[in-house]
């Protein structure tokens, strides 16, 4: 263990028992590991494009199901500080880790992904659930699991009020500023209205981001490039579709300049536009041993002088329950993109995993599963891999993502298969 290493053990260790004399604390994560093999031998590898334009996630790779190699987690703590004159104040944190799941021995600084502080029910009428926060935290998210796409993910530092009743339905607002470097620093002002009741069991939400680009300078007198951005999302969510239980979403998302389409801020260069609809469907029939989730996404995104780049993807999980644990879970994905310059690239994938989990839910965790995954990917998405070789390893060999020593035996090929087993687990 390196000083780095142990200097966080033991200041964590001292905040948290502190913390805990203070407060209940509410430990809570995410955490996904294991190991496998690939057919060209050596470890397993995880099949992929080179990007999804307008996307993001895993869906260049056509699901995240057995196509995932590394060991992540996410460990929250939460904490009620207590009352004061009718308002309630809590803390939140969470760190982050991943390594590349090569052996026992690994080490990760982990990363501070959310350290902020709110304050709830500060007034009465409108305000008397809402709440005040700052901090760096992960801003009222929404994600696509089969993906592991965050179609919203406005992330990083800023402060905002939540929750507002407006009587048809909750207004917020939050101020972030990611500060990457003085050149990429912007600041997105995000409005949100949620809850809107549009039919039985339906809901609106309407969002606007306005993002103003930065005008400092850096090291060298240079200014940033890049314009004022804005972008707007308008979701409908609806539960228990057509008494399939489960939910649905349907999004549209545009972004112009230094706006994302996830509603975070951060691009500088001269020009964008793009725009994309997603359709997300997860089923759980009532007494059915059936469920699972459906994936649906197009998208567009344009820069200066140049034509747009266009993603398209599928992604299906079902899942057959033959007991209260045992299930049986088949993953189909498709993802083609056609480039501003060049041909459509496009990878399909299929896992099929026998899985072992505490419940009968889709959402079920812990889980424990094996796995085959099967991708085949055309001569474009070689040929675009195979472009960007840097030294001896590539990028992305042969439609294999995250470029390790046994994707390079995939460089020449289009298609491939690992297989191996995998625990997943939130709490």
């Amino acid at each position: 263990m390196n000083r780095k290493t142990k200097l966080f053990a033991a200041l964590f260790a001292a905040f948290t028992a502190q913390a805990a004399m203070a407060a209940a604390v509410d430990y809570h994560g995410y955490i996904r590991s294991g190991s496998g093999a690939a057919s060209e031998g050596g470890r397993e590898v995880c099949f992929g494009l080179a990007g999804a334009p307008a996307f993001g996630g895993k869906v260049a790779s056509a699901g995240r199901l057995g196509n995932e190699c590394e060991t992540y987690g996410e460990l929250s703590f939460d904490a009620k500080m207590g009352e004061s004159d009718g308002m309630n104040f809590g803390f939140h944190q969470m760190l982050a880790f991943s390594t590349a799941q090569k052996g026992d021995w690994e080490e990760a600084t982990p990363a501070w992904r959310q350290v902020w502080v709110e304050a709830g029910n500060i007034g009465t009428g409108a305000l008397s659930k809402a709440s005040l926060w700052a901090g760096k935290r992960f801003y009222k998210r929404h994600d696509v699991h089969i993906a592991d796409f965050f179609w919203s993910a406005n992330t990083g530092p800023g402060a905002g009020i939540e929750n507002v009743d407006l009587g048809f339905g909750k207004f917020s607002y939050a101020l972030m500023r990611n500060n990457g470097d003085d050149v990429k620093a912007v600041t997105n002002h995000d409005f949100r209205i949620e809850g809107i009741a549009a039919n039985p069991g339906g809901s609106l939400e309407f969002g606007v981001n306005l993002v103003g680009k930065n005008a400092a300078k850096n090291a060298a007198g240079q200014k940033a490039d890049g314009k004022n951005g804005f972008g707007f999302t308008v979701a409908h969510s609806q539960d228990n579709p057509f008494d399939l239980g489960g939910f649905n979403s349907v999004v549209f998302q545009y972004a112009k300049d230094a706006a994302n389409l996830d509603q975070s801020a951060g691009f500088t260069g001269d020009s964008k536009k793009s725009w994309r609809v997603i359709e997300h469907l997860v089923f759980e029939p009532k007494d059915s041993n059936w469920n699972g989730a459906v994936f649906l996404g197009y998208g567009q995104e344009k820069y200066k002088d140049a034509k747009a780049a266009k993603t398209f993807t599928a992604i299906a999980r079902p899942v057959y329950h033959f007991s209260q644990n045992y299930s049986l879970a088949l993953e189909a994905g498709t993802t083609s993109v056609k480039p501003s310059a060049g041909d459509t690239q496009r990878i399909s994938k299929l896992t099929i995993a026998p899985q072992l989990s505490m419940g009968k839910s889709f959402w079920a965790r812990p889980v424990l599963r094996a796995y085959y995954t099967y991708a085949k990917w055309n001569d474009a998405a070689q040929k675009s891999a195979l472009s960007q070789m840097s030294g001896a390893t590539q990028k992305y060999p042969g439609g294999v993502a995250g470029g390790h020593d046994s994707a390079a035996a995939y460089a020449n090929k289009t298609s491939g298969s690992s297989y191996g087993v995998q625990m997943e687990a939130w709490w």
